[in-house]
């Protein structure tokens, strides 16, 4: 156990633990030291100054903070007055999408974007309700494959995200094809454990294999960021194997990674209807022009039959996110949050400042 020696009135000092005694004294010393050169500084003009600037800084920080937050705030606040039945770009919550800066308390101003997560592939759809792979799963790791290609990725790439968000989230140690457990994770410069477990947050998917701040956050070479198409947040309405697409937010991509008969063409054709008049009805996808009337109900080849269009897409949502920039003349700051809408009750069930 750690002791201190107390020096005796004769001038002389037990050194039972000389090298760590003197290390601590040392350090002792050198925090002391500091602490009267900055006093010492502080007691110059130049150092009222620097003084007087490391306040205002800090409040024109605080300030665009804030400022951010409002943001989120003015967003949540759109969305509890918003009508629920059929959600799309059109309603007062995606404004901010098209508004630029917005002026807040004569302060400053926040600008931002919103995005519905429940127009995104959910990679939660990976694994079953016990952490499995089975035949709907493989369904879906189909879609994020073919969701991962048309995004511009690689195929042997593309496979190894698939795989290892699988092995993320799946009950076992076994690594499934390209993917990865903890062997890989705990072998990095700064490991880190596989949880085996679904994701708290989107952020979490920056950690798995094939994937990486990168790509998630900025996109790489010609791929765009997979924040804007892949999601976690969503759940299954009761009997639903999936977790449903909202076709009036969904970027095209990933409409035309739905089902294996689904053409970026006719992607094209569905953004372009719903951008001129939102579906209120996921079967109104029958009305876009060339849309094959038995492709709504017909069964997707080589899976369980029940497993179909219509089985995977809807007009209305619940979750939604809002990535948005306070700034004042003199700083800024971003705040990230996630929504979750029941009715005209609002939860913002993930923040995160920076």
């Amino acid at each position: 156990m750690w002791s201190w020696h107390i020096c005796p009135s004769d001038g002389t000092f037990d050194h039972g633990e000389t090298g760590k005694g003197q290390n601590g004294i040392a350090l002792i010393l050198a925090v002391v030291s500091v602490f009267l050169l900055t006093v010492a500084v502080l007691q110059t003009r130049a150092g009222v100054n620097l003084a007087e600037e490391i306040v205002v800084s800090g409040a024109q920080e605080m300030q665009a903070l804030y400022m951010a937050r409002s943001g989120l705030a003015l967003v949540s606040a759109a969305l509890g007055e918003d009508e629920t039945q059929v959600d799309s770009f059109q309603d007062d919550w995606a404004a901010a999408n098209d508004k630029g800066a917005v002026p807040i308390a004569e302060v400053g101003w926040a600008v931002g974007k919103v995005s519905d997560e429940e127009g995104k592939f959910n990679v939660l759809d990976l694994v079953n309700e016990d952490g499995e792979s089975d035949d709907y799963t493989d369904f879906a790791a189909q879609r994020l494959f073919d969701l991962l290609v048309e995004l511009g990725l690689g195929e042997s790439r593309a496979e190894e995200i698939v795989d290892s968000l699988i092995d993320w989230m799946d009950s076992d140690g076994t690594v499934t094809g390209s993917g990865a457990e903890n062997l890989h994770y705990s072998s990095l410069k700064d490991p880190y454990a596989c949880p085996n477990d679904l994701p708290a947050s989107v952020d979490e998917l920056s950690l798995v294999k094939g994937i990486g701040a990168v790509l998630l956050y900025q996109g790489e070479a010609e791929v765009p960021p997979l924040i804007d198409f892949i999601t976690v947040y969503g759940d299954k309405k009761p009997g639903d194997r999936f977790r449903r697409v909202n076709l009036n937010t969904a970027p095209i991509q990933v409409i035309a990674s739905l089902i294996p008969d689904m053409t970026l063409e006719l992607a094209e054709e569905i953004a372009a209807s719903r951008d001129g008049e939102p579906f209120n009805s996921a079967a109104e996808i029958k009305d876009v022009p060339g849309f094959p009337d038995e492709m709504y109900n017909e069964n997707v080849a080589g899976f369980p039959d029940d497993i179909s269009l219509a089985v995977l897409i809807d007009v209305s949502s619940s979750y939604f996110s809002a990535r948005i920039t306070g700034e004042t003349t003199a700083a800024s700051s971003r705040a990230y949050g996630v929504f979750q809408r029941k009715g005209q009750s609002v939860e913002l069930v993930y923040y995160r400042g920076f």
